[in-house]
């Protein structure tokens, strides 16, 4: 067991080489190798490099049944390369998803503008379509029609665009607006999206939301005070992932709650202390596979989480 560990781990001899050398069959040198690791021969150990915050990723894993969380180094001084940093995070996971030829849901926000701009160009033929209506009056750069365009012309693929905003006065606008044959297209190319690139909002006065002019600061505090964190394609959502004002929720132009949860890869970008709170609602509301977030986010998320956890033991 240890001459077959020492060739396979120190000298780098393949199992194939080792059984050929040991004149042994090859699933026996890979059963040898099983026992040296069981019985403690051999003791793999992993030591990531400190930045790469390896231990707050896997406990969001975890804890949250994700598929894959990537925390980055956060600058709580300068929220301008944290969001540099997780879009340059975002864009390689991105690049290591898609293989070509899926359809990709993207919706709006500062932070998905800096993964569209990392993203590496490669000929990928995706659709790409945005999975909430417009963004007001927000800067071009971030609504989510320009970010899907974009990314269509990155993977050389096409894109289906929604001609509407995200939030209109009232649920019969809404309706009518969803019965348009473009716009109805447009969400039912969304719903079957195979990866889902999204943004996470925080309710506070800096929010998008605002300054895109959906709503206004009162408005906010008013959500606020029924419970909501967050919002996810312009939706809000409480501390537990659900949804807050159903009135409300009948004028977004956008896809549904349910319709993210049937998208097989969702993947959210956030981080920062403002939007802590907001992460661990889309995460409670099992909204999220796959989280690209920074230390400071992911320190607050799981100190809030062992803090319940202790009020309830």
């Amino acid at each position: 067991m240890a001459k077959v560990a020492d060739l396979y781990y120190l000298r780098n001899l393949t199992q194939q080489e080792i059984a050929d050398r040991l004149g042994m069959s090859r699933p026996a040198v890979s059963r040898l190798l099983q026992r040296a690791r069981v019985e403690g021969v051999v003791r793999i150990e992993v030591n990531p490099p400190e930045e790469s915050h390896h231990d707050l990723a896997r406990e969001l894993e975890e804890r949250f049944g994700l598929r894959e969380a990537i925390v980055v180094a956060g600058r709580a001084e300068s929220p301008t390369l944290t969001r540099r940093a997780l879009g340059q995070a975002a864009a390689r996971y991105l690049d290591r998803c898609l293989k070509g030829r899926e359809i990709v849901g993207v919706s709006w926000g500062t932070t998905l503008s800096e993964v569209v701009h990392k993203v590496r160009a490669r000929p990928l033929r995706v659709t790409v379509v945005p999975l909430v209506g417009g963004a007001g009056q927000v800067t071009p750069g971030v609504h989510a029609n320009d970010l899907a365009r974009r990314l269509a012309q990155l993977y050389q693929g096409e894109v289906h665009l929604l001609h509407a905003p995200a939030v209109v006065a009232s649920p019969e606008v809404q309706e009518a607006l969803c019965s348009d044959p473009s716009i109805r297209r447009a969400l039912e190319l969304a719903r079957r999206a195979h990866v889902a690139l999204v943004g996470v909002g925080a309710l506070v006065p800096s929010s998008t939301l605002v300054q895109s002019g959906y709503f206004s600061i009162r408005e906010l505090a008013a959500l606020r005070e029924r419970g909501a964190v967050g919002d996810v394609c312009t939706r809000p959502y409480t501390r537990e992932g659900l949804p807050v004002d159903d009135v409300l929720q009948r004028r977004i132009v956008a896809v549904q709650f349910d319709d993210l949860r049937r998208i097989p890869t969702v993947i959210a970008v956030a981080g920062g202390l403002e939007k802590a709170e907001a992460i661990l609602g889309l995460l409670r509301g099992e909204l999220v596979d796959v989280l690209v977030t920074d230390h400071v986010a992911a320190r607050a998320i799981l100190r809030s989480v062992r803090a319940e956890e202790g009020v309830k033991q």
